[in-house]
């Protein structure tokens, strides 16, 4: 991200993050760091994915407040822009991570988003799983993401998650920028 962009992103990213915990919110909206991961997911997807498509992932129903829902779309969709602009420029991504307790990273909340986004077209996604090289760049996002019933998508030894999950602020990124270049590598043209 341009140093002169930080104040602009870090205000959107706040007003965004008040909007979707609102009590005006929809119930099942998806909060901040899920939709950055799903908004990752997007920007890195093998496919463009229409927004008339995903923005019901966002929040479902949607809001009640049809206003505050376009307000709200424009605001997603500014973040969206972001990212994608960021990726293209080379400056990779810093995800949108909820803060424990005792100061590390939860990187949970921003996997489940991003998987999310696969399961939007999980046939696009079959290339990069069905290489065995390149599958191992979701390895860090698979180890922090759970399905419906809240199960592990994979299934590591304890010490393996934790050696994730202790060093998710330098994964994610990594695993995010050799997703995207895996892609843009299959580009025609």
């Amino acid at each position: 991200m341009a140093e002169d962009d930080f104040d602009d992103d870090a205000e959107l990213v706040a007003e965004l993050d008040e909007a979707l915990a609102s009590e005006d919110a929809p119930e099942d909206c998806m909060q901040l760091s899920e939709l950055d991961g799903f908004l990752t997911g997007l920007a890195v997807s093998p496919l463009a994915v229409d927004p008339e498509e995903w923005l019901a992932w966002v929040w479902g129903e949607g809001f009640a407040d049809k206003a505050l829902e376009a307000h709200v779309a424009e605001m997603v969709m500014d973040h969206y822009a972001r990212i994608v602009e960021d990726l293209g420029e080379g400056y990779g991504v810093d995800p949108l991570l909820w803060e424990n307790p005792d100061g590390s990273a939860d990187a949970a909340d921003w996997a489940d988003g991003f998987m999310a986004a696969v399961d939007l077209r999980p046939e696009d996604w079959l290339p990069i799983l069905d290489d065995a090289d390149a599958r191992l760049h979701l390895v860090p996002i698979l180890a922090l993401a759970c399905d419906a019933e809240g199960n592990p998508l994979l299934q590591l030894s304890e010490a393996d998650f934790k050696r994730i999950a202790d060093d998710v602020e330098t994964l994610i990124p990594k695993a995010v920028e050799e997703i995207h270049a895996y892609w843009r590598a299959r580009e025609p043209g």
